[in-house]
């Protein structure tokens, strides 16, 4: 088995960042026209549809932001490349980066991730992997964390997803103010009150409402001290 190449990392580091400006390029041509399709939906009177098409345009935004953090940790790793190379052990400021590359490797559409995965496990060892997929410690930058998490969003967040297309596309449309009893829950299973009837979105509106997002368990096993020194596991 061969082992670490940094002529194999670093290609990929760079081609991931090219892969990521693809993907955020394609999102951004279909954003347009899933926000049109929201306001369509409202302006039918098709709210519980609407929101279930919202919640998808809100995980693209969210997908995305954290895209963009990948990006600069993927431009900062193929910057420092030749440090990996002749440095023993992960040095201490770049280890959020490294572990956070390994952690969302499986997490994304960007398949040249698996290969700097792959370099970074035959660098730093196996152990080292395995703790940041758990992120030991609080490795993984948690911002990533919460941009890529499966969870569903607020529905705090989805109802003024809702306001801001329907203001976009002059639709009529205001939420009943009793809809939204605990603003940190994701919004109910629909119950087809609405089935009767034949915004603004895009990466960076969701720090619009920083104050109520959706909830997300890190499972952090330890607390994290910032640049910790970061040591080869035996």
């Amino acid at each position: 088995m061969f082992g670490f190449n940094v002529n194999k990392l670093k290609p990929n580091l760079k081609m991931a960042v090219h892969r990521i400006g693809i993907v955020k390029d394609k999102k951004a041509n279909a954003a347009q026209a899933q926000r049109r399709e929201v306001g369509r939906l409202l302006a039918d009177g098709k709210e519980e549809k609407a929101r279930i098409r919202v919640e998808g345009i809100i995980r693209d935004d969210f997908t995305m932001e954290g895209y963009e953090i990948l990006e600069l940790l993927c431009e900062l790793l193929a910057e420092r490349a030749n440090l990996i190379k002749t440095e023993a052990d992960c040095p201490y400021d770049m280890r959020e980066a490294v572990c956070t590359l390994i952690w969302a490797a499986s997490r994304t559409e960007i398949p040249e991730l698996a290969e700097v995965k792959k370099q970074l496990t035959k660098k730093y060892g196996q152990d080292f992997e395995a703790a940041a997929i758990r992120n030991v410690d609080g490795c993984v930058n948690e911002r990533v964390i919460q941009k890529l998490s499966v969870q569903p969003p607020s529905a705090f967040l989805v109802v003024n997803y809702m306001k801001e297309i329907a203001k976009e596309f002059k639709v009529d449309w205001e939420p009943v103010e009793t809809e939204v009893t605990d603003p940190l829950a994701p919004i109910p299973a629909p119950t087809g009150a609405t089935v009767t009837s034949g915004a603004v979105s895009g990466p960076g509106f969701s720090a619009l409402y920083p104050s109520a997002p959706a909830p997300v368990n890190t499972s952090k096993t330890a607390s994290y001290v910032p640049n910790a020194p970061c040591k080869r596991l035996h």
